[in-house]
């Protein structure tokens, strides 16, 4: 497997005489990493809680990964179905959920997904629908739409101002992580193409052997969206006009780094707010 990467992660590689070890962010020991890179981050969470206490119990949690939104949402009383395509992300949420929980986990597409029943709201969080392609938004929506009840909503978020301009530039950082009791330091890496509309992110782990070997390279894609495109694409799929909600982060104003975008189905009875 040829793993894609940054012309920095690229360039370190061959300086050390190093071979990358390329492995998805959300499958395997990536979804580890991205549990203790993710999981932390409180972000959001207050905001989607507030909207799921004004909703339904019946709760669809869309690419939910390792819990983070899941856990919150069960320990407010809603019986949660966590979707995920990643079974190591599912394994790592079934092996934190408390014993009785209100919870179902899915293995499917989150744009292909066929459940059967329905939900009073489907979540999206993490900027999730930044894995997406267009057309994959489409089907995407169209899925959750089959899944909402009459009075049901949905609720995503997209990142801020502030934040979807510093997404559109390359740029390489060392981050920290906490693992097992240690800090670990990898070098983030972010590379934006040329047109501006994906981007590329890799995470190493350093210091780099001093002996030529493999090292692990966690990889993922994603496409830059600003919350204008995506309400745009949600009224096109039938939903209305989305209320946007700020996402109080500190040191920055609402809405700078993060926001969510919350709507109902178009003919639906319940009032977003």
């Amino acid at each position: 497997m040829t793993a894609p990467l940054t012309a920095t992660v690229r360039r370190r590689l061959d300086e050390a005489a190093c071979t990358a070890e390329p492995c998805d962010v959300y499958d395997g020991h990536g979804a580890r990493f991205y549990d203790e890179l993710v999981g932390p981050d409180r972000s959001e969470i207050r905001e989607v809680l507030a909207v799921a206490r004004r909703s339904g119990p019946a709760v669809l949690d869309l690419a939910a990964g390792t819990g983070r939104v899941t856990l919150p949402l069960l320990r407010i009383g809603k019986t949660v179905t966590a979707l995920d395509l990643s079974p190591s992300m599912l394994q790592r949420l079934r092996n934190a959920l408390p014993a009785g929980s209100a919870c179902d986990l899915v293995l499917a597409d989150m744009r292909t997904f066929d459940l059967g029943r329905v939900f009073d709201l489907a979540v999206l969080a993490a900027t999730s629908i930044t894995l997406l392609e267009r057309d994959d938004r489409r089907r995407l929506f169209a899925a959750v739409r089959r899944h909402l009840r009459p009075s049901g909503s949905l609720v995503l978020s997209v990142a801020g101002d502030a934040v979807h301009r510093t997404l559109r530039t390359s740029v390489d950082r060392e981050i920290s992580v906490r693992s097992g009791g240690n800090t670990v330091v990898y070098l983030q890496s972010q590379q934006v193409d040329a047109v501006g509309s994906r981007r590329l992110v890799n995470w190493m782990p350093l210091p780099l052997p001093t002996a030529p070997g493999p090292v692990p390279v966690l990889t993922t894609r994603l496409h830059l969206l600003d919350a204008a495109t995506v309400a745009d694409e949600l009224t096109q799929a039938g939903f209305l006009a989305p209320d946007v909600i700020p996402v109080r982060s500190p040191g920055d104003a609402d809405a700078e780094s993060m926001m969510l975008l919350h709507s109902r189905v178009e003919g639906g009875e319940y009032r977003a707010g």
